[in-house]
C-alpha cells in the first residue's frame, strides 16, 4: 500500500507492507537509487545506516511493550533525500498514524515550511517514535506499580507470572534501544556530511532522547529486580512459615499417636486399661501431653 504526502514541495511516500512493484513505483517518483531497493519487502534481523549519493537509508527497530508477542519488534526503514523522506512499515505503528495527522501542522516539523528537506521530516518522525517509545514505559512503570501493591496485598505467588512477563518486556525494550546508538553514529555522520551539520543540533537531542529511555529502562529493570527479590523473600517467608506449623503439628500429633497405639496394643496387662474412667484418664494424659508441648514451643519461641 502506497501513501503519499505533500508539503509545499516536500514529498513523503509511505509504505505498508509493499509488493516488490509498489517499492518501485515508489523510487522512481523519488528518485531514489535502486541499489536501496534491496531488502525493503520484508524486515531485516539487523539495524543499518548507509549513504549512496547523498541519499541516506536507516533500518530501525522500535521495541513491542503490550503486544504479545514482544520478541518481534517494529521495524522501520527510513530512505532521507533532501526533497523527500521514503518510509517503509509491516505493521501498524501508532507513532506514524500520529505523524500523519501532524503533518499538516509546521509546529511538528519542528521547522519552518520554508526549506523542508527529507531529513526535518525524518527527525520529526524519530522524535514521534521516542515519543511512543516513553508511553510504553509509562505502561511498565504503571505495571510495576500494580505488582508492589499486589506484592504487599498477599498475592506474592500470582506476581512470579506477572513480574516475568514484565521482566521479558523490558528486557527486549533494553536490547532493542541499545541497537540505536550505534545506528544514530553512523547516521549523524552521514546527515552531517550531507547537509552541512544543519541538524547537528536536532541530531544531539535525538541521541540524548535515545540514551534517557535507556537510562529510564536501565532503572525500571533495577526496580523490577528489587521487586522481584521482596517478592521471592516474602514466597519463602509464607513457605517457612506453613512448613514451621506443619512441623509443629507432625511433633505434636505423632507422641500422641504412639501413645494411643500403646494403649490400643491387645496386651493382658496394659496399665490403665480396665479400670474406672480408663477412657477419660488416657484423653486427660492425651490433653495434657498436647499443653505440655504447646508451652514447651511458646517457650522456645517457635509459636
Amino acid at each position: 500500500m502506497i501513501e503519499r504526502f505533500t508539503q509545499n514541495k516536500i514529498r513523503w511516500i509511505n509504505l505498508k507492507t509493499p509488493t516488490p512493484a509498489e517499492i518501485k513505483k515508489a523510487m522512481t517518483e523519488l528518485d531514489i537509487p535502486f541499489i536501496l531497493m534491496n531488502d525493503l519487502m520484508t524486515p531485516v534481523p539487523k539495524n543499518s545506516a548507509v549513504v549512496v549519493d547523498s541519499v541516506i537509508k536507516i533500518t530501525l527497530d522500535f521495541p513491542v511493550v503490550k503486544r504479545i508477542d514482544t520478541n518481534h519488534a517494529h521495524e522501520v526503514k527510513y530512505i532521507i533525500s533532501k526533497r523527500s523522506l521514503l518510509t517503509v512499515q509491516y505493521e501498524e505503528m501508532e507513532a506514524i498514524d500520529r505523524f500523519k495527522r501532524q503533518f499538516e501542522v509546521s509546529a511538528t516539523l519542528r521547522k519552518s515550511q520554508k526549506g523542508l528537506t527529507g531529513a526535518h521530516l525524518f527527525i520529526s518522525l524519530i522524535n514521534n517514535f521516542y515519543d511512543s517509545a516513553s508511553a510504553k514505559l509509562d505502561y511498565i512503570e504503571t505495571k510495576l506499580s500494580d505488582i508492589e501493591t499486589d506484592i504487599f496485598n498477599n498475592n506474592e505467588k500470582q506476581m512470579v507470572i506477572e513480574i516475568s512477563e514484565v521482566s521479558k518486556r523490558l528486557i527486549r525494550f533494553r536490547h532493542v534501544m541499545g541497537s540505536h546508538a550505534e545506528i544514530f553514529d553512523d547516521a549523524t555522520l552521514f546527515l552531517n556530511t550531507v547537509y552541512k551539520n544543519i541538524f547537528a543540533k536536532d541530531l544531539q537531542d535525538i541521541q540524548g532522547h535515545s540514551l534517557l529511555l535507556t537510562h529510564r529502562t536501565n532503572t525500571l529493570f533495577d526496580t523490577l529486580t528489587a521487586l522481584r527479590e521482596t517478592n521471592i523473600a516474602m514466597l519463602n517467608t509464607r513457605q517457612n512459615e506453613i512448613i514451621k506449623n506443619l512441623t509443629l503439628m507432625a511433633f505434636i500429633t505423632f507422641p500422641l499417636s504412639l501413645l494411643s497405639s500403646m494403649f490400643g496394643m491387645n496386651t493382658e496387662t496394659t496399665p490403665i486399661i480396665g479400670t474406672y474412667g480408663d477412657f477419660w484418664v488416657i484423653v486427660g494424659i492425651m490433653l495434657l501431653g498436647v499443653v505440655g508441648f504447646f508451652i514447651f514451643f511458646k517457650r522456645k519461641g517457635w509459636l
